[in-house]
């Protein structure tokens, strides 16, 4: 398992690339670079390619993910592409997850998709996520 995390300053974007098994010490690792990124870049977009990574089999390693990056404390500006070669449900629990500890997280099978939802907002990064999708309109921003 190894992963490569740099910041393109020209599409101002963080880049990152898992290849191998994507387990939770992983993520804790990469979490904590990228967090640095955000930090010294200014930069809260990150755009993962994940078309090489195998996420782990266990439910309750994906399920832990979330809160390991939400534990390196980035803030919830932060935008997370993750492309992905094909359709997957363990990476679908991922980012079912990953929102609903409150992090703007897609899942990708097209690159340029991906780059585009992160910079389609670019001028303004603090601005909230549209409702995610099949979520139920009526429920919206009301506390529970």
């Amino acid at each position: 398992m190894k992963y490569t995390l740099s910041y393109d300053q020209k599409r101002d974007i963080i880049v990152g690339r898992i290849e191998g098994e994507m387990v939770p010490a992983l993520v804790k690792e990469m979490a904590s670079e990228f967090a640095g990124l955000v930090r010294s870049s200014g930069c809260h977009r990150l755009l993962n390619d994940l078309r090489g990574a195998r996420i782990t089999p266990s439910t309750f390693d994906i399920y832990s993910m979330p809160r390991i990056v939400d534990e390196r404390e980035l803030p919830l500006t932060c935008r997370r592409a993750l492309v992905i070669s094909e359709e997957a449900e363990d990476f679908r629990f991922l980012e079912t997850v990953s929102v609903n500890y409150g992090q703007q997280v897609r899942i990708f099978t097209d690159p340029a998709a991906a780059v585009e939802w992160l910079t389609v907002d670019k001028a303004s990064p603090g601005e909230p996520d549209p409702p995610y999708r099949g979520a139920d309109p009526d429920i919206q921003n009301k506390d529970v």
